[in-house]
């Protein structure tokens, strides 16, 4: 019975005191004061029980705030991906228009055959590196008379000519071939036919480009003239024909040009000139400063020599200038100094060749052309005539300045 009463004793006690726990838990939970006679063992015990709670309780709070934001990074990721699997549609689209494309210009294109690649066509590339363009016309002049009391007579004058320039340019080369020709004669009534000009000009230059206006240029002229020319009105004595003269100069040196190509100038200090007579009678009588023929001491005739050399500086200068829309202005000036002859008052000997033409533009191929040449050569010489004893007879031969102008209607053809 003692046992029995012992255990039910021990039961109530522990009833009590579980009672008491949770009555001080839910007072403390509820911010009500505890049982003052707990003991400070149990009341730390409680303590941390409840401080462990809490702990729990953020614990718990911050998982559910990291499984939110794993899942709105995953419904992100899922956008993600379906706005890629899209872009990626998007461009498997685009290259398959792209290959439909190229195959469609495919078609379009001539197919080459297999093997090396077939040369560029030659007339492209000559068209590519070659320039050329010129023209060429009539000059006609004509006067007539009828009973013209101051006198005169019927002339009428014809001169047919040709211009070109051909240029060829690859990488830093430039070459240049300008041909100038002319060939007119006038009549005069019924009596007779005179050559009015005669001329035979080219020029080749070979530049290198220095990417400044300033080039190292070699240039190179011939002149001479097709037909045999006359002491007029006296046609039996000869004093020029073709190659009698004949002009070659070479000149290396700088060259300077504007942008606009309209002012050219060539500089070489160091040119040589040839002259060439080829007619034996002309070089015999030692025109246009060949040595002539002379008598040896043993009588054998020693014939003219046929070429004749020097050497000096040359200077040549081309400018054109349009004047109006239909007036043309085109001048060249030639200049050779020479180093070997030299003057009585020991100059320099100095040739000149200054070309000047005024083109008055009428119609497209109507022109009137104004033709200025001055000339001064110094083996080009002139007889000087003083009467002696009623005759005129030749005293010296000097060289002057030559001058011949034209002016008349022209019908040209540009190409």
């Amino acid at each position: 019975m003692n046992c029995v009463y012992m255990r039910l004793h021990f039961r109530q006690i522990i009833r009590i005191l579980l009672i008491f726990i949770s009555t001080s838990v839910s007072f403390q939970l509820l911010g009500q004061e505890r049982y003052v006679f707990l003991t400070p063992t149990i009341d730390s015990i409680f303590q941390n029980t409840l401080e462990l709670i809490r702990i729990k309780q953020s614990l718990i709070l911050q998982q559910y705030a990291v499984d939110r934001d794993v899942e709105q990074i995953n419904h992100t990721i899922n956008v993600m991906n379906l706005h890629l699997e899209d872009a990626l549609i998007e461009k498997e689209a685009i290259n398959n228009e792209l290959i439909a494309i190229n195959r469609h210009i495919d078609s379009l294109t001539p197919k080459h055959p297999d093997g090396p690649r077939p040369k560029e066509n030659i007339i492209n590339i000559l068209n590519d590196r070659f320039s050329f363009h010129g023209n060429y016309g009539l000059n006609i002049n004509q006067l007539a008379l009828s009973n013209w009391a101051a006198g005169g007579e019927n002339t009428w004058t014809g001169k047919a000519f040709a211009n070109f320039s051909l240029v060829y340019h690859k990488k830093r080369f430039e070459q240049k071939l300008i041909g100038a020709f002319a060939f007119g004669i006038s009549r005069f009534g019924d009596k007779r036919i005179e050559k009015q000009d005669d001329k035979i000009d080219l020029t080749y230059s070979l530049s290198l480009d220095s990417k400044t206006q300033w080039n190292i240029s070699t240039v190179a002229t011939f002149n001479t003239q097709f037909a045999e020319g006359y002491k007029y009105p006296n046609d039996s004595t000869v004093i020029s024909s073709f190659f009698s003269p004949a002009y070659l100069t070479l000149s290396a040196g700088y060259s300077y040009r504007t942008k606009n190509d309209r002012f050219q100038i060539l500089l070489s200090p160091l040119a040589g000139k040839v002259t060439f007579v080829m007619n034996q009678d002309l070089a015999d009588k030692g025109s246009f400063g060949v040595k002539k023929g002379y008598f040896a001491e043993n009588g054998t005739w020693v014939p003219g020599e046929n070429i004749a050399a020097s050497i000096g500086v040359n200077v040549i200068i081309n400018y054109k200038q349009p004047i109006s829309k239909s007036i043309h202005y085109t001048t060249m000036l030639n200049t050779f100094y020479n180093y070997i002859e030299r003057r009585d008052d020991d100059r320099l000997r100095l040739d000149i060749n200054w070309e000047n033409t005024i083109d008055f533009v009428i119609t497209k191929y109507i022109s009137t052309i104004l033709f200025v040449h001055l000339k001064y050569d110094h083996n080009t010489t002139f007889p000087v005539y003083e009467e002696i004893e009623g005759i005129q007879t030749v005293v010296d031969n000097i060289p002057k300045l030559q001058f011949k102008e034209s002016l008349g209607i022209a019908f040209i053809h540009n190409f």
